[in-house]
Order: C-alpha cells, then sequence, then structure tokens
C-alpha cells in the first residue's frame, strides 16, 4: 500500500487557525501546548518507525474527541449567532490529522473488521466524498484479509453510504475468492442484487434471479443458505417482487422433506404473508389480523405433519411446533383479551395433543406443560414425573420436580428426588441442594445438620462438598460455638477433595477470638496459616497477605520475610510473585508508620 503516507506536518495557516480555534473554544493555551507537544513527540516516535498500533489508535481516539468538541461548538455557535457561513475550515484540519493517522496504520498493520468499520464510520460521519477515499477502500478490499467479514462490511459501505453497487459486487467477489467456502458471503452477494432490485424496479429482476439460480446450484440440498436467501429478500423494506414467489415455490419443492422448511414458511405465514399453493404465488396481507396469520401458522404445521413421511420426520416437526407454540404464547399481547383467550386455547390443544400421543420428548415441553397445568396438581406432577422418565439428564425437570414438593412442604419426596437426582445428573444437583439448604434453614431446624452431613461428607461429588463445608462450619459456629466449628473442621478438613474456602472460613472465625484466646491461640493460628498456606500456597496471593498481616498484627514481625520467601518460593504464577511483593511493600509501610508513631507515644 505504497500509497498511503503519513502527513505531520500542517501549513503555518492551517496551524494558526487550528491554535486560534482550540484555545478559543475547546482548551486553555497550557493544554493546547500539551497537545502540541504530544503530538511532536508521536511524530518523532512515527519517523523512526517504532509506532505501534495502540499509539496510533490512541491518538485517533484523541484527535476524534477534539473533533467532536469542536463539531459541536460550531453547531452551538451558528444557532447562537445565526451566522451560517461560520469558518469551519478547522473540521478539515483535524479530519485530515485522523485521516492521515489512519493510512499509517494501514501501511503498518495487519487490520480487521473493527480498524476497517471504524475508518468507514469516520468517513461516513465527516462526509468525506466517496471519490476521495474509494482507492483506500479499493486497496483495502483487493487484500487477502483472514476474517471474511472484511469484504462484507466494504460491500454495505458501498452500497448504502455510496450507492456504489459495482464496487459492492467486486469487493464481494473477491472476498468469495478468497474464502470459497464462507456461505456469508453468498448470501451478501444475493443481498447486493436484491438491494438493487429494491432501487430499479423490475428492470434487474433477472440479474437478481441469475445470481440466486447460480448460488441454489451451488449448494444444492443445504436448506440452511436458502433459508437465509429467504430472509434476505423477506425484508420489510424490500418491495414484493416475482422473485419472492420463486424464492419460495424453489423452497417448498426442493427442501418439502425438510421440517426446517416447514417451519420458515409457518413463520413467514406467522409474519402476514399467504402463500397459494395452487398458483404458487406468495402475497403480503395489509394490516393481519394477528389470529388469522397464526391460524395460518398452524395450518401449515398440520400440512407438513399430513405429509410427513416417517415416525422422525414427525417427531422433529412437532418439536419446533411446539417451540413455535412457546414463543407465540410468551409473545402474545395480554392486553387485548379475544387474542389472549385464542392463544391459550391453541396452546392447551396443541400440548395436550402432543402429550397424549406420547410424542412430546423434549424436557423444555414437558415444563412448559406442566406449568399450564399448575392448577391441577395432580396433573403438574404426573407430567414432570412423564418427562422424567423421557429425559432423565435434565437438571431442569430435576429442579422443577424437586420445587414442586418443596413448595408444598413435602420434605420427603422432595429428599427422595434430591438423591435420585445426585445419582443420575450428579454435579448438575447442585441448584437442588442450594434450594434444599435455604429450605432447611428456614423452616427445619432439626434437619438442618443431617443436611449439612450428607452434602459435606456423604454424598461424593466434589462440587457439592466443596461448596457445602464451609457453609457446614458457618452455621456450627454460628448455632453453636467456635469449639463446635473446630470439631467439625478437625473432620472436614481432613476429606477429599480438599477445601480451600473452608480453611480461608476457619481462620476468619479464629482471628475474631485472637484477644480472649492469647498467646497460645495464636500459635494454633500459625499452624492453621502453615497448612492452608502449604496446601494452596501455589495460586492464592491473598492467603499469604493475610499470614503476613497476621504475624504483623498479632505473632512475630520477624516472621514475615520468613513467610514472603516462602510465599515467593511456593506461588507458580509469575504474576501472583508480583502482586504479592507489592501486598507486602504496602504492609512493611503501615506497620512501620505504626510502629513509628506508638514509639512517639511512648
Amino acid at each position: 500500500m505504497e500509497m498511503f503516507t503519513y502527513s505531520g506536518v500542517m501549513s503555518s495557516k492551517q496551524l494558526d487557525i487550528e491554535k486560534i480555534f482550540l484555545t478559543t473554544y475547546i482548551m486553555s493555551f497550557e493544554e493546547f501546548k500539551e497537545l502540541t507537544d504530544h503530538r511532536k513527540l508521536l511524530n518523532e516516535i512515527i519517523l523512526s518507525g517504532k509506532a505501534t498500533e495502540e499509539q496510533l489508535m490512541v491518538q485517533i481516539n484523541l484527535e476524534t474527541i477534539i473533533l467532536d468538541s469542536c463539531e459541536e461548538k460550531i453547531e452551538q455557535a451558528m444557532k447562537e449567532t445565526n451566522i451560517r457561513d461560520f469558518n469551519t475550515e478547522i473540521v478539515t484540519i483535524l479530519s485530515k490529522r485522523i485521516n492521515d493517522v489512519y493510512m499509517l496504520l494501514f501501511k503498518k498493520f495487519k487490520y480487521d473488521i473493527t480498524l476497517v468499520s471504524s475508518y468507514l464510520e469516520f468517513c461516513s460521519k465527516n462526509k468525506k466524498p466517496f471519490s476521495e477515499y474509494k482507492i483506500v477502500l479499493d486497496d483495502i478490499m483487493d487484500s487477502f484479509h483472514s476474517d471474511p467479514e472484511v469484504y462484507i462490511t466494504g460491500a454495505h459501505h458501498a452500497l448504502n453510504e455510496c450507492n456504489d453497487i459495482e464496487s459492492a459486487r467486486r469487493y464481494i467477489a473477491i472476498g468469495i475468492k478468497f474464502h470459497d467456502d464462507f456461505k456469508k458471503l453468498y448470501v451478501e452477494e444475493f443481498w447486493v442484487e436484491i438491494q438493487n432490485l429494491n432501487k430499479t424496479g423490475d428492470i434487474s429482476i433477472q440479474t437478481a434471479l441469475k445470481k440466486y439460480n447460480s448460488i441454489i446450484q451451488q449448494f444444492k440440498n443445504d436448506i440452511h443458505i436458502h433459508i437465509d436467501l429467504v430472509d434476505t429478500i423477506f425484508n420489510e423494506k424490500i418491495k414484493m417482487s416475482q422473485l419472492h414467489c420463486i424464492i419460495i415455490r424453489d423452497m417448498i419443492d426442493k427442501q418439502k422433506e425438510n421440517e426446517l422448511m416447514w417451519q420458515k414458511l409457518s413463520k413467514i405465514h406467522l409474519n402476514g404473508y399467504v402463500y397459494n399453493y395452487d398458483t404458487e404465488i406468495i402475497q403480503k396481507v395489509q394490516d393481519p389480523n394477528r389470529i388469522d396469520c397464526i391460524k395460518n401458522c398452524i395450518c401449515t404445521y398440520n400440512k407438513a405433519l399430513k405429509e410427513a413421511k416417517s415416525i422422525m420426520n414427525k417427531r422433529k416437526l412437532w418439536e419446533l411446533f411446539l417451540d413455535d407454540v412457546i414463543e407465540i404464547y410468551s409473545s402474545s399481547d395480554t392486553d387485548n383479551q379475544t387474542n389472549k383467550n385464542f392463544i391459550n386455547k391453541l396452546a392447551d390443544q396443541t400440548f395436550s395433543q402432543a402429550y397424549r400421543s406420547n410424542i412430546m420428548k423434549m424436557p423444555r415441553h414437558f415444563i412448559f406443560w406442566a406449568d399450564r397445568n399448575h392448577h391441577d396438581k395432580d396433573r403438574e406432577l404426573a407430567v414432570l414425573k412423564r418427562g422424567l422418565t423421557v429425559s432423565n439428564n435434565d437438571v431442569d425437570l430435576w429442579s422443577k420436580l424437586f420445587k414442586y414438593y418443596i413448595n408444598r412442604d413435602f420434605l420427603r419426596n422432595a429428599m427422595v428426588v434430591l438423591f435420585e437426582s445426585v445419582s443420575i445428573i450428579k454435579e448438575k444437583s447442585l441448584p437442588l441442594w442450594e434450594i434444599m439448604e435455604f429450605y432447611v434453614l428456614n423452616t427445619e431446624e432439626d434437619m438442618v445438620e443431617k443436611f449439612y452431613r450428607q452434602a459435606s461428607i456423604i454424598v461424593k461429588i466434589e462440587e457439592i462438598n466443596l461448596r457445602f463445608r464451609p457453609e457446614y462450619l458457618e452455621w456450627r459456629v454460628l448455632t453453636f460455638d467456635i469449639e463446635s466449628g473446630r470439631q467439625i473442621f478437625s473432620i472436614l478438613k481432613f476429606l477429599e477433595p480438599k477445601c480451600h474456602d473452608l480453611y480461608k472460613r476457619m481462620l476468619r472465625f479464629e482471628t475474631l477470638n485472637i484477644d480472649v484466646n492469647g498467646k497460645r491461640h495464636i500459635k494454633y493460628m500459625r499452624k492453621l496459616y502453615s497448612e492452608a498456606c502449604n496446601k494452596f500456597g501455589h495460586m492464592d496471593v491473598e492467603l499469604w497477605y493475610d499470614c503476613i498481616r497476621f504475624e504483623y498484627m498479632y505473632g512475630i514481625p520477624s516472621l514475615v520475610d520468613v513467610i514472603f520467601a516462602a510465599g515467593i518460593n511456593l506461588l507458580e504464577k509469575p504474576s501472583y510473585k508480583t502482586k504479592l511483593t507489592e501486598m507486602k511493600t504496602e504492609l512493611d509501610v503501615q506497620f512501620r508508620l505504626k510502629r513509628e508513631v506508638i514509639h512517639i507515644e511512648d
């Protein structure tokens, strides 16, 4: 990209204009001098060839902030003074500065979608004529980029901002040359032709149709790209044309046995379009009635289910059908009672049919149907139980059944579900244990100890054990006393896996008892810190910090350097060692000052 050059030099006239404007409206003389010195330093770094990408981006952001401030000031001044020929040359000067830095970035460094988008946004915002930067954009597009989105960004800008369809076509074509397996480029290629068709009318339909046929031929039987093409043309901003009919007709003919095709067609009907299977014409209904749209959507699924050739095909269709019914139900207008009643009836009839015919297989569908039957506790329970017989590895279903019992204070049943779930979904059952903890703490005091023993000791699931061992300890201390906590700690600390938070929680409680127990307790705590640091000191900087602080506050300050050396030796990452060094320096200063204050007072 040899045409990219950096120009850090402005004419004396431009410098004067900039100085006068900025010091009059934007900043003080001192701030302007700082800005000028900063620019000179950056220019020297650039000329030496040592400028980094980060430095240049920072400079762009800085100059952009100044430019925005100037534009705001100009707009404000023109409003207040009603002067329309206000001198705006400062905008041109600052824009050129920013443009020069972008050019240098493009010349020196690899660039990505973010940088290209940023540059094009800058050009649009500052109303630069496309002819002024087209050569730059052409050069960017002609190069290879690992991210194919760069070519799409360039094409969108050329077409949307500059109305240059030929450049948009060329940019996409170059992208396809470098990334011929990236399907989105082909969809965008079709998008360019649709945009052109939308502007020029039927005169361009053959070009768009040719591009569409080429893509369909290249990606035969690819339902996903066909759906992407449908989404491209079925946009509210795109005028209806014969091409809409052709694309829908082809989708139905070529993908008749694909469930995703029927789902797409159903959603099109839901959005207010109507397709006539006999005439192969699709039309957009003006001001469609919501209920009519939903009925057309349901009719499409019924037609698909009727024509389905296999059980698996029907099952997949039902899965999509139920998903769409949930979506319709969730997005319904609750203020329109007629629509609400219709959608409630639709949901109940559809899910009832799927449930009774044993076609329902997805956990989310059982949960939805159970919720719809919340007024009938026996039916709700039956739905949840059947859901678990179909899919017993889904945590949401287990949670739903568990809450069913807990909310009715059926503790025995809830416990059965809890233990059954942990045997099947293992650590995924943790949310159920957390609910149970909350429940027994608030309603079943005599069950709390039993629960914590189960969660901390008996159940052999690491995630559950580590979650509840510190809670067990805290409950014992707060409910009884510190001695009771020490007793359970002496059991829990030997269990595998070792629990980091258990030690930290115990140390916190023991620290609160230092003043009561004296020197003997300090020795005990030193031993506790030693155990904790040996077990977890390879990854926990805060633990070493607490240990050093403990010796400074209550123990033997001369041990601080020994503990620090051990920490530096055990910590695995260099960043941890650096952090501990900084923290220790802070403590040294803090406690040296404290000693000095005490000495002066004495």
